[in-house]
Parts: C-alpha cells; sequence; structure tokens
C-alpha cells in the first residue's frame, strides 16, 4: 500500500512538475510583494498594527489564548482556500482563481514577516521563525501541493474541452485530482493543530526575549 501511494505520488509530481514550478514561483513572488509593502506603508498603518501585536503579546503572556479558537480560525481561513481551489478547478475560471490564491498566500506570509523583521530587526526573524514558520512547514506545501493539482485539472479541462473530450473522462479525472487535495489537505490540518496549539507555547517563550 505504501510503495503504491508513493509511486503515485512520484508520477504524480513527474506529470506535473512545470505546474508545481509555476505555483512556487508565484508563491515566491507573493512573498517579496508583502514583504516589501511593508517598506512603503504609511507609519499610521504601521503603529495601529503594532497596537495589536501587543495585544497579542499581553493575551499570549496572560494565557488568555482559546485553542479551540485559533484551531477553528485557522481551518476556517486555510480551508475555505482549499474548497476554492476544489471548486475552481472544474471551471475555467481556476486558471486565473488558483494563481490569484497562492499570490495572496505568499503575500501574508511575506507581509507578516517582513512586518516584524521590520520593526524587530533580528529579533523579529526569530520571532517569525516561532511564530509563523512553525505551522508553515505544513501548511505552505500543502497549499502549494493543492494550487498545483487545482491549476493543472483547470488547463487540463481546458484542453479537452476544445478536443470535446467525452464527460466520463472528466468524471475520473476530477476524482482524481480530489483524492490528490484530500491528501495534501492533511498536511493543512496538521499545520492548523500547530497553530493552534504548538505556536502559542513558542511564542510564550520568546516574547521575553523579544521585548
Amino acid at each position: 500500500m505504501l510503495h503504491k501511494l508513493r509511486r503515485w505520488l512520484f508520477n504524480h509530481f513527474r506529470d506535473n512538475f512545470l505546474i508545481y514550478f509555476i505555483v512556487t514561483v508565484l508563491f515566491c513572488i507573493g512573498i517579496i510583494i508583502g514583504a516589501v509593502t511593508i517598506k512603503v506603508m504609511e507609519s499610521e498603518r504601521i503603529n495601529s498594527m503594532m497596537q495589536f501585536v501587543n495585544g497579542l503579546f499581553k493575551s499570549i503572556n496572560s494565557s488568555d489564548i482559546n485553542n479551540v479558537s485559533v484551531l477553528k480560525q485557522s481551518l476556517i481561513d486555510n480551508f475555505k482556500a482549499i474548497l476554492l481551489v476544489w471548486i475552481s478547478s472544474a471551471l475555467i475560471v481556476g486558471v486565473i482563481l488558483v494563481p490569484a490564491i497562492i499570490l495572496f498566500k505568499g503575500f501574508a506570509l511575506g507581509f507578516s514577516v517582513g512586518f516584524f523583521v521590520n520593526e524587530f530587526g533580528f529579533k523579529g526573524f526569530l520571532f517569525s521563525v516561532l511564530g509563523i514558520f512553525s505551522q508553515n512547514l505544513f501548511i505552505i506545501p500543502g497549499i502549494i501541493a493543492i494550487s498545483s493539482i487545482g491549476l493543472a485539472f483547470s488547463i487540463n479541462n481546458i484542453r479537452k474541452k476544445k478536443i470535446r473530450v467525452k464527460s466520463n473522462a472528466f468524471i475520473s479525472e476530477f476524482i482524481n485530482s480530489s483524492s490528490f487535495i484530500a491528501l495534501f489537505s492533511v498536511f493543512v490540518f496538521i499545520g492548523c493543530l500547530i497553530e493552534a496549539y504548538l505556536t502559542p507555547v513558542f511564542m510564550k517563550f520568546f516574547i521575553d526575549y523579544l521585548g
């Protein structure tokens, strides 16, 4: 069973290597745009963000974090994007929507890290490693894989519409891509668990040093 799964994944990555490369590049572009955006933001907005961050730090220090609420919000944020990729992949609009989603995900990560590094320097970078990258070690690969699967399916769908392939072939490929999306969603779910239950612990240890 494990051997079949490994072979299944190997064939999938081999056949869609270019799509994975393009999606990864788009994600990196989003990170760069997000990191640069923080440099050109107005000081008033940065100050309001600092107030929010300080409130978050106080909440963490006072052990006032509701892990279940954090998990729920993380699941909603990430699986909303996954659901959007899954649905749009069966439509022509997926060719535009999926890259937009991955760009936004990259932007959000780059903006968050850029903010902490810009405001706290090297300490902010270390904080980002503990407070942001820990869960994203699972979430990012999962989202990139899911977006690549959705984009590949959407492109194949457009191609086959041009040559008028029968609907049963479409259904078969949709089930296949859905299986891959479900598989990589497990990675995202693990990342959500880390964000809710482990990341707050890491952040508590680091807040005193950051201050």
